[in-house]
C-alpha cells in the first residue's frame, strides 16, 4: 500500500470514504498468494530431500553407531538377550549286563531338562574408529533354574562311563606304547578307578573327584590343572580371552576378526590365513550377538562358539513372518556340517572319527571329546547300532537361527550338540575293552533363545513396521500440500481475483461491491492521488470477498 495515498484518503468525505482496513485486507491477500508460493515450494524441496537422502537409514545409522554410551554400545556390553542351556543327560541302565556279556547293546535314557541361564558379559570394550575394531574380553556364567527344571542336579542319580578314566586311557593308547599302558592299567586298577561311576548330575556336570585325575593333577599341574572332572565345568572354565571385531567394514560388520590374536583356531591346525580352511578360520565368523545389516539369504552364517571349538555352517531354509509383523530369515545348520565329506570338516591323518562326529580334543587337554548331533543324528549307522535308547529326530534335535536381514539383528536361537567321548584302546591296557572304538554318548545340550528382549524388539518394530509407511504417508503429504499451496497461490498471481472496470457510468457491478468513480470525486487534493486511487479501487471481485469501498 502506498503511504502517500494513505494520507490523501484519510480527507476523504463519507460519500467517497475508502476503507483502509479493507485496502489492507486486499493487500495481505495479494501477499498471501506470494507466501503460498514460497511455502508450497519448500514443502515440495523437503520432499525430494526426504526421498534422496532417506532419513530411515540416517536414523537407523545413528542408533546403531558403536561408541560408549549409545544403544548398541551397552547391548554388546551386556546383552539383554535370554539365553538359556537345556541339558540331558544319559543314565546307563544296563551296566552290569553289559560288562557281564548278557547285553550286546548298551542300554541308555536321556535324564533331563537341568536348565541353566548363560549371562554373557563383553569387558574392557575399546573402539579403534581409525581401525574400525571393536576388541572386548568375553566372560560367561551359567546359573542353574532349578523350578524350570527336572529337579535339582544334587537329587538325581545315574549310572555314567567315567570320563576321566576314558579320557585318560584312551591318550595313552593314542601316545604311548604296550609297555606303558600296561604300566597305566594296574595303576589304574590299583587306583580303584572304575570304568562305570554312579553319578550325580551335579558331580558328572560340575566336577567328581576321581582318584586318576587327583595323580595327574599332582605330577602334571601345567596339563591337568583342575582336582575334579566334569563336563560343563571344562567348557565354561573362565579363561582370558580377547576377540576384536569388525565395526568399519559394512559388510562384515559385527564379525569376528580375531580371537586371543589369531584369525584362526591354533587346536584345529590353524597356521595363517593362507593355507587356513573353514573349520579353523574364525575371522569372518559371527558369534551370534549381531551380524552384518542387510545380509544376503544365499550367505551362510559360519558360527564361531568356543566351546564347540570349530567353525558351523548355517544355511538359509525359509522366509518367515508368523510372529513379528515383519519378515525375517530361518536359517538352518546345514545337515552335513559334522559330516567327514563337509567342507567345514577338518583335516584328519590319524585317529579319525567316525562320519557325523567332530574332533575337539585339542581344545580340551587332549580328551577324546567328539561333539555331533543330539541321539547320533545323521551319524555313522554303526555307532548308533552300539547303543539302544537314542531316538534321533530332525526337528527336534536340529539348529536354527532367526534373524532380521534389514539390521542383522538375531530373533532366536536354537543350537543342538552332543558331547560324546571317542574311545580307544591298547592291548596293554584292557580296562576301556568294552567301549572299544566307540564313541560313548554323554550328554546332549541346547542352547536357545525363544525371542528377542523387548527393548529390541521395540526398536525393530519401529524401523521395520511402523515408520517405513510413516515415512512415506510425510513425503506423500509434503509433495501434495506443497504443491496445492504453489499452484494455488501461483494462480492468484498470475489471474487476480480481481479486474478492473472500464471508465464509464457509475452503475453497480455483479456481486457484492458496488464502485464509485472516485476520480471525479472533488474532495481529493490531488489529482494523481485520486488517479491512482481509481487505478488501485476499481476493481470488480470475481469471488465472493468483502467491499473495499463504501458508497453512501
Amino acid at each position: 500500500m502506498v503511504v502517500g495515498a494513505k494520507i490523501s484518503m484519510q480527507h476523504v468525505p463519507s460519500k467517497g470514504r475508502i476503507s483502509i482496513m479493507r485496502i489492507q485486507n486486499f493487500t495481505v491477500r495479494k501477499r498471501q498468494s506470494v507466501i503460498k508460493i514460497l511455502y508450497g515450494t519448500l514443502l515440495v524441496v523437503v520432499g525430494v530431500v526426504m526421498l534422496a537422502i532417506n532419513p530411515l537409514q540416517l536414523v537407523t545409522n545413528w542408533i546403531f553407531e558403536i561408541k560408549e554410551g549409545s544403544f548398541l554400545y551397552n547391548i554388546w556390553e551386556e546383552p539383554p538377550y535370554k539365553l538359556y542351556a537345556e541339558v540331558w543327560v544319559y543314565n546307563y541302565t544296563n551296566v552290569e549286563e553289559y560288562l557281564s556279556g548278557q547285553d550286546t547293546v548298551m542300554k541308555v535314557k536321556e535324564v533331563g531338562p537341568f536348565l541353566y541361564q548363560e549371562f554373557r558379559t563383553n569387558q574392557n570394550i575399546t573402539i579403534d574408529k581409525e581401525r574400525g575394531v571393536m576388541s572386548l574380553t568375553p566372560h560367561i556364567a551359567l546359573k542353574f533354574q532349578k523350578n524350570l527344571s527336572l529337579a535339582d542336579t544334587n537329587d538325581v542319580h545315574i549310572y555314567a562311563p567315567n570320563i576321566a578314566l576314558l579320557a585318560i586311557s584312551t591318550l595313552l593308547a593314542d601316545k604311548l606304547g604296550y609297555l606303558a599302558n600296561a604300566g597305566a592299567y594296574y595303576s589304574i586298577n590299583a587306583l580303584g578307578s572304575k570304568l562305570f561311576r554312579n553319578l550325580t548330575v551335579e558331580e558328572l556336570l560340575w566336577g567328581y573327584e576321581d582318584p586318576i585325575v587327583t595323580v595327574a593333577n599332582s605330577l602334571l599341574p601345567g596339563w591337568i590343572d583342575f582336582q575334579k572332572i566334569g563336563i560343563l565345568d571344562r567348557f565354561y572354565a573362565n579363561k582370558d580371552e580377547v576377540a576384536e571385531v569388525e565395526i568399519g567394514d559394512v559388510s562384515n560388520k559385527f564379525s569376528i576378526i580375531n580371537w586371543n590374536e589369531s584369525p584362526g583356531i591354533v587346536e584345529q591346525g590353524f597356521t595363517d590365513l593362507n593355507t587356513s580352511i573353514p573349520c579353523n578360520r574364525v575371522q569372518g565368523t559371527y558369534e551370534g550377538l549381531m551380524l552384518s545389516p542387510n545380509y544376503p539369504k544365499d550367505r551362510v552364517i559360519n558360527i564361531f562358539r568356543r566351546q564347540a571349538c570349530r567353525i558351523y555352517p548355517f544355511a538359509f531354509y525359509k522366509e518367515v513372518n508368523d510372529k513379528y509383523g515383519f519378515n525375517y530369515y530361518r536359517f538352518r545348520m546345514e545337515q552335513s556340517a559334522f559330516n567327514t565329506s563337509s567342507p567345514y570338516a577338518c583335516k584328519c591323518k590319524e585317529n579319525c572319527l567316525p562320519d557325523g562326529f567332530v574332533d575337539v580334543s585339542n581344545c580340551y587337554y587332549g580328551f577324546p571329546i567328539a561333539l555331533s548331533k543330539p541321539h547320533f543324528l545323521d551319524t555313522d549307522p554303526q555307532q548308533k547300532s552300539y547303543y539302544e535308547g537314542m531316538k534321533p529326530d530332525p526337528e527336534i534335535h536340529s539348529s536354527v537361527l532367526d534373524m532380521e536381514p534389514t539390521l542383522g539383528v538375531p530373533l532366536a536361537l536354537s543350537s543342538k550338540m552332543q558331547v560324546n567321548l571317542a574311545v580307544r584302546t591298547s592291548s596293554g591296557n584292557p580296562i576301556t575293552r568294552p567301549f572299544k572304538n566307540k564313541v560313548v554318548p554323554m550328554l546332549w545340550l541346547s542352547l536357545y533363545c525363544k525371542e528377542p528382549p523387548p527393548p529390541v524388539l521395540t526398536l525393530l518394530q519401529l524401523r521395520l513396521v511402523i515408520a517405513p509407511p510413516l515415512i512415506i504417508t510425510i513425503e506423500v503429504l509434503l509433495f501434495l500440500v506443497g504443491a496445492y499451496l504453489g499452484i494455488h497461490g501461483f494462480y492468484r498471481t498470475c489471474r487476480p481475483q480481481y479486474t478492473f472496470i472500464e471508465d464509464g457510468d457509475k452503475k453497480k457491478s455483479v456481486g457484492n461491491v458496488a464502485v464509485s468513480n472516485v476520480a471525479e470525486n472533488a474532495t481529493f487534493e490531488d489529482d494523481v492521488l485520486a488517479k491512482e486511487a481509481v487505478s488501485l479501487l476499481s476493481i470488480r471481485e470475481e469471488e465472493e470477498l468483502p467491499n473495499l469501498i463504501i458508497d453512501t
